[in-house]
């Protein structure tokens, strides 16, 4: 019962998030436990059959077998410590929606979560409790409603900076909640492209897929001049990050596992490249 609690607050509903299925994230984790082992403990075993050949050799110069048998077991050492970097560079080419790919890079954010049972292990009924307190909630900054929509057509009165408003102030009450990687719950924790995925999903401004960090610079609308022009709402998108921008001074982001989810940081404090501000509203 706890993994499929935990998954639904990990694993987003498009495959391209993480994975779709905890036993293929389980065993491609251990698969990466695995590699993480033989590519520090096979190296040092050839090396020391190595050192053994070697003596043997000294001791018979001219036995060209053992001559052969040392570069052998030198190239294997090689070759056996950059597997890894060679099955992660192989993966990480791969497109995000392809799943073995998806899964290998959100694997271990999964299983830390999942190994994590003092802060994501829930009971059915408290789980049932916040999905539908933070539904209640999200309908209060709900920027896009069937009457907004007959209101819109008759009127036209929604702005962008009065829906903006309601993406931050939605945004903000998330303040102080835990970063997680591959999460995809903004209370029990997220990543920086899955908070900004939900508040703009839960307030109606998004109604796409998951993406990720850098992607963002894609979606919504080009906003000319960049930070110069942001407004409440808006999508500061930089090269391995993404926040929301709170429309005064500062970014409403899922920062890292060691700050969680801020709100102290300018946009142009970041180290990070800049790669547009997207709006959405």
């Amino acid at each position: 019962m706890k993994y499929i609690q935990i998954l639904t607050t990990t694993c987003a509903t498009d495959v391209s998030s993480c994975c779709s299925d905890y036993g293929i994230a389980t065993f491609l984790y251990v698969m990466r436990q695995a590699l993480k082992l033989i590519q520090i403990g096979v190296p040092i075993l050839l090396i020391v059959m190595g050192a053994i050949q070697l003596g043997k050799m000294m001791l018979s110069p001219d036995d060209k077998k053992a001559t052969k048998s040392l570069i052998n077991k030198f190239i294997a050492a090689i070759f056996v410590f950059f597997t890894p970097y060679i099955i992660n560079l192989v993966l990480s080419i791969l497109p995000d929606n392809f799943q073995i790919s998806a899964c290998w890079a959100s694997a271990e954010g999964i299983a830390k979560t999942l190994q994590s049972t003092e802060k994501y292990e829930l009971l059915s009924q408290e789980v049932n409790e916040e999905r539908q307190k933070k539904l209640n909630n999200a309908k209060k900054y709900q920027v896009i409603t069937e009457k907004d929509v007959k209101e819109k057509k008759a009127k036209k009165k929604d702005t962008s900076t009065t829906a903006g408003e309601k993406i931050t102030n939605y945004a903000l009450q998330f303040v102080g909640y835990p970063y997680v990687y591959g999460g995809a719950s903004l209370t029990h924790g997220c990543d920086c492209s899955h908070f900004v995925y939900l508040v703009l999903k839960d307030v109606g401004a998004y109604h796409g897929k998951y993406v990720t960090s850098s992607n963002w610079a894609s979606l919504g609308k080009a906003v000319k001049g960049g930070l110069k022009n942001a407004q409440a709402g808006d999508v500061i998108v930089y090269d391995g990050h993404v926040g929301i921008y709170d429309g005064k001074k500062y970014l409403i982001e899922a920062k890292g596992s060691k700050y969680g989810i801020t709100h102290d940081r300018r946009p142009q404090d970041s180290s990070k490249k800049l790669l547009g501000v997207r709006r959405f509203v």
